[in-house]
């Protein structure tokens, strides 16, 4: 059953997350059967050291250990924060659906396109997306994200989902003005703009999810469903991902893979829908759940 919190909906049994404190501080926290549990007082100060210590086939072992010595919060009562904290690495791959690259008029491309956003656009649950200018024509995108929990390098397909722990949903919001600028596709200058990747709400293990079976994913805004796909529908799916991003690159623990967006982008709808102060996006993922963010205007903007 989901339960909804401050700028969330959680779907998932067991995951993994990152809560606020009341005294303010962030602490991972495992999420069970509706219910929050920080680690903190079990020696862990960052989600990386549970992914490293925790394997996805173990770490609902470690949600019993927890929950058996430990009332736990309730889920509806706390704030989350981003899953992780400024990942190292943050890569995201474009046109990897193919109904998106047809409503774009595209071939589908036969390797990963990938590019990368910055740590800086990281927010969780309910923080606000800054529309830094109101010329940008800023649009979002619901996505898929593979968390890394194990290091990794040239990884071949068959063996690259063994360093992904888990998954959870992130929002590719972009500014088509600055993406698309002077007829060049400028991926970093349009895509890594302060709060441009909401990223939640907690990372389920691998084990219980499947994306090749086809998960659906939704994107609204002011509760206007704009994507409604399923990630049976990608062109590469995550573990050629995950090998192709570790070609001569090392994965580390915490690094972040989206893996793209299906059609319905407001950038591509006829009118163009882009964000505006006062709506609210929500990226929505089957046996995950929901991370939602309300747009506003930036008060100095550039």
């Amino acid at each position: 059953m989901a339960v909804r919190g401050q700028g969330f909906t959680v779907e998932a049994q067991l995951g993994l997350a990152r809560v606020l404190s009341p005294g303010g501080t962030v602490e991972p926290a495992v999420v069970y059967r509706g219910r929050v549990y920080p680690l903190g007082a079990w020696g862990y100060s960052d989600v990386r050291e549970v992914m490293l210590e925790n394997p996805p086939e173990e770490f609902e072992s470690l949600a019993r250990s927890v929950a058996s010595s430990d009332r736990g919060l309730p889920l509806h009562g706390v704030r989350l924060a981003a899953p992780v904290d400024r990942p190292g690495k943050l890569v995201l791959v474009g046109l990897n659906y193919m109904d998106h690259a047809r409503e774009i008029r595209r071939e589908p491309p036969r390797v990963p396109d990938l590019f990368t956003k910055t740590s800086n656009t990281v927010i969780g649950p309910g923080d606000p997306i800054v529309l830094h200018d109101p010329g940008l024509r800023v649009d979002a995108e619901a996505e898929l994200a593979a968390v890394i929990g194990l290091p990794g390098r040239s990884l071949e397909p068959e063996e690259a989902l063994e360093v992904v722990w888990g998954y959870t949903c992130l929002n590719d919001v972009s500014a088509r003005t600055e993406q698309l600028l002077s007829g060049a596709t400028q991926w970093w200058r349009g895509k890594s703009r302060d709060t441009y990747a909401p990223i939640g709400p907690v990372i389920v293990p691998r084990v219980l999810l499947d994306p090749g079976q086809g998960l659906r994913l939704r994107l609204l805004v002011s509760g206007e469903t704009l994507q409604d796909g399923t990630t049976r529908d990608m062109i590469h799916n995550v573990a050629v991902l995950v090998s192709y991003t570790s070609r001569g690159t090392l994965l580390e623990p915490g690094d972040i893979i989206a893996t793209g967006t299906p059609a319905g982008v407001g950038h591509a709808r006829q009118p163009p829908r882009y964000l505006e102060p006062g709506d609210t996006v929500a990226v929505c993922i089957e046996a995950i759940g929901c991370i939602e963010n309300p747009v506003v205007p930036d008060t100095q903007p550039a």
